[in-house]
């Protein structure tokens, strides 16, 4: 038997405040959520830390984090982010000489970061967990206090520089990939800036029982010659001896120890 008129109005009008009722929740559920970026600047990088909307956990299984572009001499880096119900908003924020775009893409977000040329030369994210992402843009510097003799991966231990020649030995605190890393030295900008670079293979070390790490590090040595032009009226460059190990996943920086040098040409 049909509901009556009055009957069935009921229905219908309680029916509708529900289903509006509902409206908001259901929306909620799938509106971009707001993130924040924050800068911060240190003498050896720039510091950007994000906080992605609560529930993204970047240490799940299904997470991601990749520098698609790990080479920000040119003055950009990219990197992206998956992770399960990431949503969230455009926005861009400025600071240290830096503008930080955060742009939504499928299943994640993009985080463009561009910068003066010749002023930046790595880019790091450290093992991402919870919601919040921390990049370092490290910075081609010279600066004394952007000296790092130990960052807990790699350690400097004795340096020196000739004309025509730098040394440098360490420890692989952490077992690096095939046990490699590069040494460097570089000047700041602007224009060319990488003096000279050589590949090194640590000797390894001893590895604790259940392998989590080492229980002795391992050891690394090496010369790196270069040729420098000084700049007219100067017979020495300052320059940043650097020891470092990149990812193999995406290229971004894993390792860095440096200290400034002064760098003088060989002599004929």
């Amino acid at each position: 038997m049909p509901a009556p008129p009055i009957r069935r109005a009921l229905l219908g009008a309680a029916t509708a405040a529900l289903l509006a009722s509902l409206a908001p929740t259901a929306m909620a559920a799938h509106k971009p959520s707001a993130s924040g970026i924050h800068i911060s600047q240190r003498p050896a990088a720039v510091r950007i830390a994000i906080v992605l909307p609560a529930g993204i956990d970047l240490g799940a299984a299904t997470s991601d984090v990749e520098a698609t572009d790990a080479a920000p001499l040119d003055g950009r880096a990219v990197l992206k982010v998956r992770a399960a119900g990431l949503l969230v908003r455009s926005q861009d924020a400025t600071g240290a000489g830096l503008t930080v775009r955060l742009r939504p893409r499928p299943g994640g977000a993009t985080i463009l970061v561009a910068g003066p040329r010749h002023t930046l030369k790595f880019v790091s994210y450290g093992r991402p967990t919870g919601r919040r992402l921390v990049i370092d843009m490290w910075r081609n510097t010279t600066a004394a206090g952007a000296r790092i003799l130990n960052d807990g991966c790699l350690k400097l231990t004795r340096w020196a520089t000739t004309p025509g020649i730098a040394t440098a030995r360490g420890r692989e605190l952490q077992p690096l990939f095939e046990h490699g890393l590069v040494l460097s030295l570089r000047r700041e900008g602007p224009g060319r800036t990488l003096i000279a670079q050589t590949p090194v293979t640590a000797t390894e070390g001893v590895f604790r029982a259940d392998f989590s790490g080492y229980r002795i590090p391992g050891r690394w040595n090496a010369s790196l010659p270069f040729t420098l032009v000084p700049a007219p009226g100067t017979t020495r460059t300052r320059a940043m001896l650097e020891a470092w190990s990149s990812s193999a996943k995406d290229g971004s920086l894993d390792c860095l120890v440096q200290t400034p040098v002064i760098l003088r040409p060989r002599t004929t």
